[in-house]
């Protein structure tokens, strides 16, 4: 099977996901997020993973990734990638935790905040 191709906006932080102290719940910002990635998840070519026992998901973030002076600006990415996977097994039947055998996680330069995702069935 070939890749499977998204690109969604960047998602706000783990830090900016919930709201609360006692009883957390979806902060605004999150549920902007989430509708946003919504409408762009449904703009582009429909996919369904089949039901492979594994996957292979690939993770490219694109940001700017340097402050003025060319020194790197300190990035967690894994603080996006939750928001990213839920939304993923959210709305693509298959897409589980427990089914990601290989994933990839890379920064590129940019000024356009976006994600660019590849999901591939692998039977290994």
């Amino acid at each position: 099977m070939n890749y499977i191709k998204l690109e969604l906006p960047l998602p706000p932080s783990v830090n900016g996901l919930y709201a609360g102290k006692t009883r957390r719940f979806k902060s605004n910002k999150y549920k902007d997020w989430i509708q946003e990635a919504y409408i762009k998840l449904k703009q582009q070519e429909t996919y369904k993973i089949e039901g492979w026992e594994w996957l292979e998901v690939r993770y490219g973030f694109y940001m700017p990734i340097y402050n003025k002076n060319w020194t790197k600006k300190k990035i967690d990415t894994f603080n996006y990638e939750k928001a990213l996977s839920d939304f993923l097994a959210d709305n693509i039947e298959w897409f589980k935790d427990e089914h990601i055998k290989k994933w990839t996680v890379e920064k590129f330069e940019s000024e356009e905040n976006k994600v660019i995702i590849f999901v591939k069935e692998i039977n290994e």
